[in-house]
C-alpha cells in the first residue's frame, strides 16, 4: 500500500500503465472465419439425434400441406447415417429415406416407395430435388465439413440484437449452389441463417433461418427445433418443427440399412 507522500503518485502511475501487450492481445484474440465455421459445423453435425419432424409447406397463394416424419441420425465410424420415415399423411405413409455418408464425404441416399415396393437411389444430380414435395432438398440433409468450403469473406454483425458473424463461402465439392453465406452466433456457434446464391447473383435464391425459441441444449450442443426454408424464386416456404428432439440417444446401428427400408421396421423400437 502507498503510505508516504511520494508513494501515492508512484502507485497512481503504476496502476495507470497499460497492460502488457501479450495480455491485451490475448483478450482480443478472435477465432478466424474458418474456425468459426468449423465450430458451427461441429455444433450442428457432430452429434446423434432422434426426433419427430413436422413440415408445413405454403405456396404462393398461402395454401398449406403438411408432412410428419420419424427420424434418427447417428455418427458411425465418423460417417453420418440418417433415416426418416413418413407417418402422415396416410397416403404417403411408409415412404422412407436413408442417407449414408461415404468415405470420401459424398453421400449415398436411398428412398423406399411402398406403393412400388422398391428402393430408389438418389443420384448426385438429384441432390437439389425437393424432399417429398417440400422446400427442403436432399442436400440440406447432408453433413457438412469445413474442408469442403473456401471462405471468401466475413463480417461482424447483429441479428435480432445478437452479435453474429456472417461467413461467405464457395463450395469446393459439387453442389447445387455457387456460393453461400452462413450467419453464426457469437454465443454458441449456432447457424442462425443460411443464404444460397447462384453464380453472379447478389440476392439469394434460397434462405434457411432458425428460431431461438425452443432450442435444445445438451452435451455441448445447441440445436434448433424450429426453422424455415424459403425458395425465394418460387415464393414457397416450408416450416420445420422438431418435436421431442433428443441429443445423443442410444440408437441401434442396424436401422440404417436397406433391409430396414424394405421391411418397414418400427424406428422407435431401435431408439432409447
Amino acid at each position: 500500500m502507498c503510505r508516504t507522500v511520494l508513494l501515492p503518485l508512484a502507485c497512481a502511475l503504476v496502476f495507470s500503465l497499460p497492460a502488457p501487450a501479450e495480455t491485451v492481445e490475448a483478450a482480443s484474440v478472435q477465432p478466424s472465419p474458418r474456425e468459426v465455421l468449423e465450430r458451427a459445423f461441429e455444433n450442428r453435425y457432430e452429434v446423434d439425434t432422434a426426433a419427430t419432424i413436422e413440415l408445413v409447406m405454403r405456396d404462393r397463394r398461402g395454401s398449406e400441406r403438411s408432412r410428419h416424419f420419424e427420424s434418427a441420425s447417428k455418427l458411425i465410424e465418423d460417417r453420418m447415417h440418417a433415416i426418416g420415415r413418413l407417418v402422415r399423411p396416410e397416403y404417403l405413409r411408409g415412404f422412407t429415406i436413408l442417407q449414408i455418408e461415404a468415405d470420401d464425404r459424398g453421400h449415398d441416399a436411398f428412398v423406399y416407395m411402398p406403393s412400388l415396393k422398391n428402393v430408389r437411389r438418389v443420384t448426385t444430380s438429384q441432390r437439389g430435388d425437393a424432399f417429398f414435395g417440400t422446400d427442403v432438398t436432399y442436400e440440406d440433409l447432408e453433413r457438412r465439413h469445413v474442408e469442403d468450403y473456401e471462405v471468401t469473406g466475413s463480417a461482424e454483425d447483429t441479428l435480432a440484437g445478437e452479435p453474429v458473424w456472417r461467413i461467405d463461402v464457395v463450395p469446393l465439392r459439387d453442389s447445387t449452389y455457387d456460393s453461400a453465406q452462413f450467419t453464426i452466433a457469437h454465443s454458441d456457434y449456432t447457424i442462425l441463417a443460411s443464404r444460397y446464391f447462384r453464380r453472379g447473383q447478389t440476392e439469394p435464391y434460397r434462405l434457411l433461418t432458425v428460431s431461438r425459441t425452443g432450442m435444445v441444449e445438451g452435451e455441448g450442443h445447441v440445436l434448433p427445433t424450429r426453422m424455415k426454408v424459403e425458395n425465394l424464386r418460387k415464393g414457397t416456404s416450408t416450416e420445420v418443427t422438431f418435436k421431442d428432439l433428443r441429443i445423443n440417444p442410444t440408437i441401434d446401428d442396424r436401422i440404417f440399412s436397406i433391409r430396414t427400408l424394405e421391411q418397414q421396421k418400427d424406428l422407435s423400437r431401435s431408439i432409447e
